[in-house]
């Protein structure tokens, strides 16, 4: 059975700034440890569940209570955090919308890379009217004299099974979803790369890279895995512990298979002799590009051993 209690203040601090919720998360896992075991006293059988669903509000409405006065809210602090809620999964889905669509025109009207910037070009205004409604719709809320009811249906079962207060980055995981199913496309011949070599005023695009079969379907299924990985963390507010070691996993495969490709002596081969000169330049730039991926990759992996170090 997880930790109900640590759960609890695990939630209540996420809607809290980072550099408080160390602090506020001690505070908090104290005082509910300490008042668990003075009603465990009188109810030896009283389960974390049940005095959290007696004692205890939606973790919502106990980090309102513990914002203060003194922070600054745009519709009232009742419907502050529902505000950034309900904004952050507005913003996921219109994202989600516009790679799949542009994903879609692109595999079944072979528009290729035209439907991807045409997506990205209609990006910014449906956020912006998106954005617009969620606001106005909790401006009304607020006028009418609603007191965010919808909170009180809350049970302690409800809680997400997590270790760790630290929230997962919607953009970050958006953006993960989009590379890794572009990469996916490229690699499966449904979108082409563009042209990379210009020549005598022309562009060269018979150029290959020199990889075994192995190398790309091993490629495609960590891509794969990472598509269907990236929708599961939408569905998630904070880190646990497997979702940090699935990440740490996947991305040791992304390091040894780029590390791969980088020391391979041939990466790169153009057909056209003309423009050969040209290949050292083109492959330094791209074990440079390479490079760099690997040592973000490594960053962000070092980062999820550090967390789960870190943790108590």
């Amino acid at each position: 059975m997880m930790d109900m209690l640590k759960a609890y203040a695990h939630q209540v601090v996420s809607y809290h700034p980072a550099a408080q919720r160390d602090d506020l998360f001690a505070e908090i896992y104290d005082e509910l440890c300490e008042s668990f075991s003075d009603a465990k006293e009188e109810n030896p059988s009283l389960s974390e569940t049940d005095f959290l669903d007696r004692n205890m509000e939606h973790p919502m409405k106990f980090a309102t209570r513990l914002a203060g006065s003194e922070s600054a809210y745009l519709i009232g602090p009742q419907f502050y955090f529902s505000f950034i809620s309900s904004l952050k999964v507005a913003v996921s889905i219109v994202l989600a919308f516009h790679f799949v669509l542009g994903a879609v025109m692109a595999f079944l009207l072979g528009q290729g890379w035209s439907a991807l910037w045409n997506t990205l070009a209609s990006i910014p205004e449906s956020l912006l009217w998106v954005c617009a409604s969620v606001l106005g719709v909790f401006i009304a809320l607020e006028k009418s004299g609603e007191k965010a009811t919808w909170l009180d249906k809350w049970q302690a079962s409800d809680l997400e099974a997590v270790d760790d207060h630290q929230s997962i980055s919607k953009g970050e995981v958006i953006f993960d979803l989009v590379f890794s199913s572009f990469a996916l496309l490229l690699i499966l011949d449904v979108i082409q790369f563009p042209s990379m070599i210009r020549h005598d005023g022309e562009w060269i695009s018979d150029w290959s890279v020199n990889l075994p079969d192995s190398f790309w379907w091993l490629a495609g299924l960590l891509l794969a895995f990472d598509i269907v990985f990236a929708v599961y963390r939408l569905t998630r507010n904070l880190w646990s512990r497997k979702l940090r070691l699935t990440t740490i996993v996947m991305q040791v495969f992304w390091l040894a298979i780029l590390l791969y490709a980088i020391v391979q002596p041939d990466l790169l081969n153009v057909q056209n002799a003309e423009v050969e000169p040209f290949l050292p330049i083109i492959d330094k730039t791209v074990r440079g590009t390479l490079l760099i991926i690997m040592l973000v990759v490594a960053w962000d992996t070092l980062s999820h051993v550090w967390r789960l170090l870190k943790r108590p």
